[in-house]
């Protein structure tokens, strides 16, 4: 975070995402609502990196938080929401990668590494090397049930692929609690019908704690950096109030998936609008036309120059206006229009006018 004191000392500090600020209003403003609620935003934020290169320290987040409930349905509908959005904006070989927060954290619990041992084994799960992995687990004398865990756990690409894993055995009496929401989770996902495009990834881990159950990235290929994620965060609205509520939620970032959507060749479609100088003797009338065209969609300016016609389509020609209106009053009668592009004058009534320059808007 950027943090700083304020002219009384206090420490402040920018918002670095925006769930925070989404928790503290559900618990202090929203506490009469009906549950689940639904919200969404788009905000910028603000975090401290060490080169501009790399990474921008202000950007803009588009995000939504389900809170209330803690279903595998609710997770579901933000997995399937969080496809849809990106899809929607035109992304293509959308992925979603799948992680549990709980389980990832109480195996390395289990494990009694300190903090050091712990990064390189969450590195080597990161990397899937089984067999640096396995060496790593050797040399620290994991026992033969743990060790047989993260084996299979790092092996597994596939929500319904840890059908096949039982954590019972282990000291962690609910080990395979994770598991069963996992699957839960992959048979919502089917229903929507994006159950292909969502990947586990045992190692995946977010880097915000408060983090309690599924926890995921979004990315598209050749991009290398995820577009955003999130996950379930069901411990965490009750630090700013009384309020106990399970929530869960996800966050984009704006900049990335613009550079994704760059990056696949994407051209937001242009349909130009029609260019209209309007110029007139009377000015009640010139002003009436320029509102009048400026209704049905297209770009209309107002002659303020007081130039004879000459000069003024000279004008027009030079700044690319499409059309030159000369209205008379009142505007019941024929207007003289010049079409730049063709070249060619008439004399039309507004409304037939209108007509014509509505279908290119």
């Amino acid at each position: 975070m950027f943090k700083f004191q304020d002219f009384d000392g206090k420490i402040l500090a920018l918002r670095a995402e925006m769930t925070a600020p989404v928790a503290r209003i559900a618990t202090t403003r929203m506490t009469t609502v009906p549950e689940p609620i639904r919200l969404f935003y788009v905000s910028n934020v603000f975090r401290y990196s060490q080169s501009y290169v790399e990474r921008g320290r202000e950007f803009w987040q588009a995000g939504v938080e389900l809170i209330g409930c803690n279903t595998s349905e609710a997770d579901g509908e933000i997995l399937s929401l969080l496809i849809s959005s990106l899809r929607k904006v035109g992304l293509k070989e959308v992925r979603v990668d799948v992680g549990h927060a709980s389980l990832l954290k109480d195996l390395l619990k289990a494990t009694a590494l300190d903090e050091e041992k712990r990064d390189t084994l969450q590195d080597l799960l990161a990397y899937r090397d089984e067999a640096r992995l396995e060496k790593f687990m050797d040399q620290n004398n994991f026992p033969s049930k743990l060790r047989e865990a993260f084996l299979q756990l790092s092996c597994c690409r596939r929500l319904g692929e840890v059908s096949s894993i039982s954590l019972d055995s282990l000291e962690y009496a609910k080990a395979d609690d994770p598991l069963r929401t996992l699957l839960d989770i992959k048979d919502v996902l089917a229903d929507y019908g994006v159950e292909n495009l969502v990947f586990f990834d045992f190692s995946l881990t977010r880097k915000i704690e408060y983090y309690t159950g599924i926890v995921f990235e979004a990315s598209v290929p050749n991009l290398g950096l995820p577009l955003g994620g999130g996950g379930r965060y069901d411990d965490f609205i009750e630090k700013f109030g009384k309020l106990k509520l399970p929530a869960t939620g996800f966050a984009l970032e704006i900049e990335k998936c613009l550079q994704a959507l760059t990056a696949q060749g994407f051209q937001i479609p242009e349909k130009a609008k029609a260019k209209i100088l309007v110029s007139s003797k009377f000015r009640n009338a010139a002003i009436k036309a320029v509102s009048i065209l400026r209704d049905v969609g297209v770009v209309a300016l107002l002659d303020v120059t007081k130039n004879d016609r000459k000069k003024t389509v000279e004008y027009a020609k030079l700044a690319g206006i499409d059309y030159v209106v000369f209205v008379g009053s009142p505007l019941e009668k024929p207007a003289t229009v010049y079409d730049l592009r063709s070249g060619v004058s008439m004399n039309v009534m507004i409304e037939t006018f209108l007509q014509r320059v509505g279908g290119e808007s």
